[in-house]
């Protein structure tokens, strides 16, 4: 599989780029804040540049794009892709609703699997979520979503919270509120909150739990990420899931794990 990595700069990116070149995968090209041309394969950071390089080396040929880089590159990204005719493993989160339309008008052209999260572990996870919020919620249990990462991590709620509170919502036959954290005096908690709490400290890879409580018990199902690999890991197998002839669309890690 020939990859083209954008943010081979991040933390993520580095980790994606280290899988690959040891593996039987290869890297042809990457993106990055800052151009340079010492690897074994081209870095660009002007998207336009990186299309007239593919278009005057026909011989370099690639089978898909894995970004993990900022929400701010939506735009020349999904132009890209689109230029390009290549499906997109999806991982950078933070995108406004203007640029998730983007993505979804992108998505007429090309494969793109679109995710908070590539862990295994956390694709099973929202299957959970859901189900236990189907049951559970109607029976008066109160929802509440804790999130932990790295003092490093720039956007709250992570990604992943937004994709598990989604699930929960999705399963609920009611209008609920989420509520970002409190603060001070207020009413008591209603039903229909759904809370979530990011803590930001450390060097957390990433925990995420989802706290199902009534007046007698209290079921948590939680999700820790020992290292970045096993993120990596996920994004390889969802693209390999796009290069397997799948038509232009949006796909989630539940397709690619075929559940």
């Amino acid at each position: 599989m020939k990859v083209i990595l954008i943010g081979l700069s991040g933390a993520m990116g580095q980790e994606v780029a280290r899988f690959i070149e040891t593996s039987d995968h290869e890297l042809v090209a990457a993106f990055q804040e800052e151009a340079h041309h010492d690897l074994a394969y081209p870095v660009f950071n002007d998207f336009s540049e990186m299309t007239r390089y593919f278009k005057q080396n026909q011989e370099i040929k690639a089978d898909v794009v894995i970004d993990f880089s900022h929400a701010s590159l939506t735009e020349g990204l999904m132009n890209f892709v689109q230029e390009m005719n290549l499906p997109i493993m999806l991982a950078t989160t933070g995108q406004s609703e203007e640029q998730i339309q983007l993505i979804k008008e992108a998505a007429q052209k090309v494969a793109i699997v679109d995710t908070h999260n590539t862990s295994i572990g956390v694709t099973v996870m929202t299957q959970l979520v859901k189900s236990l919020s189907q049951t559970l919620y109607p029976l008066g249990y109160d929802i509440e979503l804790i999130e932990k990462h790295h003092r490093h991590k720039k956007d709250a709620p992570s990604g992943t919270a937004v994709m598990l509170l989604k699930a929960a919502q999705e399963a609920i036959n009611d209008e609920t509120q989420p509520v970002h954290g409190r603060e001070g005096l207020g009413d008591e908690r209603s039903h229909q909150e759904i809370g979530i709490h990011a803590v930001r400290a450390g060097d957390i890879v990433g925990e995420h739990t989802v706290l199902f409580a009534n007046n007698e018990e209290v079921l948590e199902v939680t999700h820790r990420a020992g290292s970045k690999q096993l993120f990596v890991k996920g994004a390889i197998q969802a693209a390999e899931f796009l290069i397997q002839g799948q038509v232009p669309g949006i796909y989630s890690m539940e397709d690619v794990l075929n559940l």
